[in-house]
């Protein structure tokens, strides 16, 4: 449906305050190579799985833990929607 949010959509907004412009594109590979799906499938049943995903690729580029962190708590939030 047009105009409807996706999992995709929530995480990648979130996504842009730590990746800014690039954020689709992190979300984007890490959906397709960790989980085999394409953005539009992703469910709130994948979110413990790509989040986990997230907060290693993450912890390779820096080590502010504290700024993973809060990103990590910010994804967590979407799962209780």
């Amino acid at each position: 449906m047009v105009g409807q949010r996706t999992v995709y959509d929530d995480i990648t907004r979130i996504s842009e305050d730590y990746f800014g412009p690039v954020a689709a594109r992190f979300v984007s590979r890490i959906v397709a190579n960790h989980l085999n799906k394409k953005p539009e499938q992703v469910t709130l049943k994948d979110l413990p799985n790509l989040i986990n995903w997230i907060q290693l690729s993450m912890a390779m580029v820096t080590d502010e833990t504290a700024v993973i962190s809060e990103y990590v708590s910010r994804l967590n939030e979407l799962t209780k929607t």
